[in-house]
């Protein structure tokens, strides 16, 4: 069966980071690690982490983790590299799809959405970049690299004549990016509340009717996107946990 337009994708491992060839077992042993960091990093923040429990809650030696990792920073900007890289991968997979500006747009904040809320290696990572002053750089390439692919296809949207003319692409990105921020942090705050997938399909909702031309807003509204699933967590986990298992 054909899969629908919005299909959301699932994060997978990208190891650009991986600067030399690594047999089977070495590369899942490095990933072992790094989604053991990203976990601990999410749960008790970067500093807190020792080396050790990294080690313990992956099942291996800190030596295994040394030969990986020369200290707990490079161990961090790994994990940081990863969600950059394996972010790469999920827009290129959207990009192949072919899909109109808009459609392309909802896809990607639906994939951002999920990876925020299941992908170890996004939570994990978005703490190292808080809390790592060093990672200020990488900060604001994630937000402005955000931000800016917004901007740009709302533009193409714009071009195409899918948004009504006025629509100021920028403006536009900018209140978007907020709001998932702002969206996010209410989440947790208010952990018994709307989900953040919930909240922004709320505010797609809202906003669509308000940008979009009325024949993209028809075929939108017949396209089945209001009754889409939301993220499967058990997706998530499985996608990083693959090349991570032991082998015999």
């Amino acid at each position: 069966m054909t899969p629908e337009w919005f299909e959301l994708p699932v994060s997978r491992w990208s190891d650009q980071a991986v600067t030399a060839p690594l047999q089977a077992r070495a590369r899942a042993t490095r990933r072992e690690l790094l989604l053991a960091a990203a976990r601990r990093f999410a749960a008790q923040g970067y500093h807190a982490t020792a080396l050790a429990q990294v080690a313990a809650d992956g099942g291996r030696t800190k030596g295994a983790l040394f030969f990986h990792f020369a200290n707990k920073s490079a161990l961090g900007w790994a994990v940081v590299d990863e969600l950059h890289s394996s972010w790469d991968d999920v827009t290129a997979r959207i990009a192949a799809r072919g899909l109109d500006p808009l459609q392309t747009l909802l896809v990607v904040y639906d994939a951002q959405v999920a990876r925020l809320v299941h992908d170890p290696i996004v939570r994990g990572g978005l703490r190292v970049m808080r809390e790592d002053p060093g990672m200020e750089t990488d900060r604001h390439k994630w937000v402005e690299g955000w931000r800016a692919d917004t901007e740009s296809l709302l533009e193409r949207a714009r071009v195409q004549g899918l948004v009504h003319p006025g629509t100021d692409p920028a403006s536009v990105s900018a209140t978007l990016l907020s709001t998932v921020v702002g969206h996010h942090y209410l989440t947790e705050v208010q952990p018994d509340g709307p989900s953040l997938w919930e909240r922004m399909s709320t505010t797609w909702r809202a906003l669509l009717p308000t940008l979009a031309q009325p024949g993209w807003l028809d075929g939108w509204s017949a396209s089945g996107w209001t009754r889409r699933p939301a993220p499967d967590a058990a997706a998530h986990e499985q996608a990083r946990r693959e090349g991570t298992d032991r082998p015999a």
